[in-house]
C-alpha cells in the first residue's frame, strides 16, 4: 500500500442549496472555525431498493453487463473509499474537468475553459450552459459553490450530518489539506451563472488533476439536500447514466440519461447492469457462459489461457503503480551508497518480471509509471551483475557479503519484510520477496524473508521499524507530485520521516517542493525528471516493476477504453 490513505481510485460527491432565480450570485466566504464535534454514533444503514429477484431483470434495451469483484459501499463519491463504488458513481457524476479517455491529460468537462491568475493562486472556470442534473435541476455556478461548501465546511449541515453518521470526506482532506481554515482553498465564488472563481492559499501545480478525480464529481444540490446523510444510496449527477435500481447482493442497474448534455458522446448501450460476483472462478465462469459481457479481477496466471480462448478478449489497463524495495537509513550499512548499489545490481529484474508478472507488467527503472508527465523514456537502469555487486560490497568493507546489519546500534539478521496482501505492484508478494532474496544470495547478500499481517506490517513501516522491505505505490490523481513528493519531500524535521525509512535528501526535497507550486507543466516535468535522476544516482530505492491490470470481455464487446486510473466510461461500449 504505502499511501496517505489506504484506498485507491475512489470518487467524491457534493452538496448544495438551491438559490432562487432572483437571488444575487453567492460568494462562499472563508469557512468559520471548526466547532466541537459531538460524539460519533453508529453509521446509519443505507437505504436501497430491496431485491425482488435473484438475477438482473431481462430488458429489450441494448444492454451491457459487467461482473465486478464486489458490491459498492456508497454511491456518494465524496464519501466512498472503495473501487466498486467508484466504478458505478463514475457513470453518474462529472466534475469541472476530466481526464482524457485513455491518458492522464486534462480536458474540459462541466467547465468549458479556465484561466489562471495571481501567480497560480486564482483559477476562474467558465461553465457550460444548458446542463441538467438527472432530477431536472439546473447545473450552474451556485451548484458548484454549494458543492464545495459541503466538502470543505464542517459547519455545513449536511457535512456535519455525514460526520455524525460515521462517514468521512477522505479525498477532500487528502488532496486539499483539510477542512475549514486548514483547506488549501480559501474561497469559492460564483461571479455569475456560468463563472466560478477559486482562490488558493498557495499555487498548486496539481490543482486540475485533483479536480479531475471522480471524488470531485458534482451532484444535484436539490437531491443532496433531500437525501441528507442517506446520499450513499441516492446519487444524482449530470453523467451519461442515472441510477435505476440497486438490488443488494444482486446488481445495480443504470439507465442512459435521455437529457444528457454531451450528445456527441451519448451512451451507446441504453442500460448497464453491474453484478457483484466476489468469487474469481464464478466471475470467470459467468463470462465464459455468456451471463456477463466483461469483468475485472483476474489471476495473472490465468491470462495466457484466456488470451487463447476465442470467446474472450483481454484489455490491459495502463500501469499506474510501481513496486520497490525500500532501505531504512537507520541501518548503518545502508548509509553507504555502494551497499545500496550492490543490492540493485544483484537483481535480475528481467527474470523477476517474467516469472512474477508475465506479460501484464514490465521492469521499473524509475518511480513514475510511463503514463505520468516527467517519465523518462530512455532511462538507464541498474544492469544485472552479481560480480559487480560483490565487488561493491567488498569495497564497502564486506568482502564476505552481508548477513547481518546494524540497526539503531544493534546487530540483527538481515531480513526482507513484505506484506502478504496482494497489490497491483506485487500480485504474488511471497514469490516476489523470495525471488529478490534468491538473487541477492548469489551476490553474498543473505536476507531472510519475513512477513506478518498487512496491518502490522504497515504500522511497523509507519514507525520506522522495518530495516528492509518490499512495498509500492498506486496512483490516485495522475500527477507526479503524489508519487514523488509523498516519499521524497521529507526532511529531518518531518514527523513522517520514519514512514519512509528516515530517508531525507534536501536537494531532492527542494526540487520536488518547487515543482509542486508551479503551473507550468513543462517546467514541472523537467524538475521531476531531474529528481528521478538524483534518486537513481544515489540508489535511494530499488524500483522493481510497473503492473498493468488485465480486464476480460466477451469477443463481441467493442469500445471499452481502459484508463490508467481505472476511470472508465461504459457509454462507449457496444455489445454486438
Amino acid at each position: 500500500m504505502g499511501k496517505r490513505r489506504i484506498y485507491k481510485n475512489l470518487f467524491a460527491f457534493i452538496i448544495a442549496l438551491i438559490a432562487t432565480a432572483c437571488a444575487t450570485r453567492p460568494t462562499l466566504p472563508p469557512p468559520s472555525p471548526t466547532r466541537a464535534v459531538e460524539p460519533t454514533r453508529a453509521v446509519e444503514p443505507m437505504r436501497v431498493i430491496e431485491p425482488t429477484a435473484t438475477a438482473p431483470a431481462k430488458s429489450d434495451a441494448p444492454l451491457f453487463i459487467f461482473g465486478a469483484p464486489g458490491e459498492p459501499v456508497c454511491l456518494d463519491p465524496a464519501l466512498a473509499t472503495d473501487p466498486n463504488s467508484a466504478r458505478v458513481s463514475n457513470q453518474i457524476f462529472q466534475g469541472l474537468v476530466k481526464f482524457d479517455r485513455d491518458t492522464l491529460n486534462i480536458a474540459p468537462a462541466l467547465a468549458e475553459k479556465w484561466a489562471i491568475a495571481d501567480a497560480g493562486k486564482t483559477w476562474t472556470f467558465t461553465l457550460r450552459r444548458g446542463i441538467k442534473f438527472h432530477d431536472g435541476a439546473d447545473f450552474d455556478a451556485d451548484a458548484v459553490v454549494e458543492n464545495w461548501d459541503y466538502w470543505r465546511n464542517s459547519r455545513n449541515p449536511t457535512h456535519a450530518a455525514q460526520i455524525q453518521a460515521g462517514r468521512a470526506f477522505e479525498f477532500y482532506e487528502s488532496q486539499f489539506g483539510g477542512f475549514d481554515g486548514a483547506s488549501s482553498i480559501t474561497q469559492v465564488e460564483a461571479a455569475d451563472a456560468t463563472t466560478v472563481k477559486f482562490i488558493l492559499r498557495e499555487p498548486h501545480g496539481a490543482f486540475l488533476n485533483n479536480l479531475a478525480m471522480p471524488a470531485f464529481g458534482l451532484a444535484s444540490p436539490r437531491a443532496l439536500e433531500r437525501a441528507g446523510s442517506a446520499s450513499c444510496a441516492k446519487p444524482v449527477g449530470t453523467g451519461a447514466y442515472q441510477l435505476r435500481e440497486w438490488k443488494p447482493g444482486v446488481a445495480i442497474t443504470l439507465d442512459a440519461f435521455e437529457n444528457y448534455w454531451d450528445q456527441a458522446n451519448a451512451p451507446k448501450m441504453k442500460r448497464v447492469i453491474i453484478r457483484a460476483i466476489p468469487d474469481d472462478a464464478a466471475r470467470r465462469a459467468a463470462l465464459l457462459a455468456g451471463e456477463i459481457h466483461g469483468l475485472e479481477g483476474i489471476d495473472l496466471r490465468e491470462v495466457p489461457a484466456l488470451k487463447n480462448d476465442s470467446r474472450v478478449k483481454i484489455i490491459s489497463r495502463p500501469a499506474i503503480s510501481t513496486g520497490y524495495v525500500a532501505f531504512n537509513f537507520r541501518v548503518k550499512e545502508f548509509q553507504d551508497a555502494r551497499v545500496r548499489q550492490a543490492f540493485a545490481l544483484a537483481l535480475n529484474k528481467a527474470s523477476i518480471g517474467e516469472k512474477n508478472y508475465g506479460d501484464t507488467g514490465f521492469i521499473a527503472k524509475q518511480f513514475l509509471p510511463p503514463a505520468f508527465a516527467g517519465f523518462i523514456k530512455d532511462f538507464e537502469d541498474w544492469k544485472f551483475d552479481s560480480a559487480a555487486a560483490k565487488k561493491l560490497l567488498s569495497d564497502a568493507g564486506f568482502p564476505n557479503g552481508i548477513s547481518e546489519i546494524t540497526f539503531d546500534g544493534r546487530k540483527i539478521p538481515l531480513e526482507l519484510w513484505y506484506s502478504p496482501q496482494a497489490r497491483p505492484y506485487a500480485p504474488y508478494p511471497q514469490e516476489l520477496a523470495t525471488m529478490l532474496a534468491s538473487d541477492w544470495a548469489k551476490a553474498g547478500i543473505n536476507a531472510r524473508v519475513q512477513t506478518t499481517d498487512a496491518k502490522t506490517f504497515l504500522e511497523r513501516r509507519r514507525i520506522g521499524q522495518l530495516p528492509l522491505y518490499l512495498l509500492g505505490w498506486v496512483g490516485d490523481n495522475g500527477d507526479p507530485d503524489e508519487f514523488l513528493c509523498y516519499t521524497f519531500c521529507l526532511d529531518t524535521r518531518d514527523a513522517a520521516l520514519a514512514r519512509e525509512g528516515f530517508l531525507a535528501d534536501k536537494e531532492i526535497s527542494d526540487t520536488l517542493k518547487r515543482a509542486a507550486t508551479l503551473t507550468d507543466q513543462a517546467e514541472r516535468a523537467r524538475l521531476y525528471q531531474y529528481a528521478e535522476r538524483l534518486i537513481r544516482a544515489r540508489a535511494l530505492r530499488i524500483f522493481i516493476a510497473h503492473a498493468q491490470t488485465p480486464l476480460a470481455f466477451a469477443a463481441n464487446v467493442e469500445g471499452y477504453i481502459a484508463h490508467p486510473l481505472g476511470i472508465e466510461f461504459f457509454g462507449s461500449v457496444i455489445v454486438k
